[in-house]
């Protein structure tokens, strides 16, 4: 898989043990083990990809609203990167 300047999951060994997600649109927050991240989705997993994924039942998703996007993010991402 190129990585297409992408992070993967293989960036945040040794930075962070758990990989938290928080939408502002929705409320979503969770806190996903990055081991576990990397034992389903492989060390060259792209996070960008991963986070498509579990927002997909983001209501403001399905909206396609311009003006209320959904918001999913990794708000720990730029600390460690």
């Amino acid at each position: 898989m190129p990585r297409e300047d992408a992070i993967i999951f293989s960036d945040l060994v040794g930075k962070l043990d758990d990989v938290r997600v928080l939408c502002s649109a929705c409320g979503r927050s969770g806190r996903y083990r990055l081991q576990a991240l990397i034992a389903s989705r492989g060390r060259d997993g792209k996070v960008i990809d991963w986070l498509d994924e579990i927002s997909a039942d983001c209501p403001t998703k399905a909206a396609h609203s311009l003006s209320d996007q959904c918001g999913v993010r990794c708000p720990y991402l730029p600390r460690v990167l």
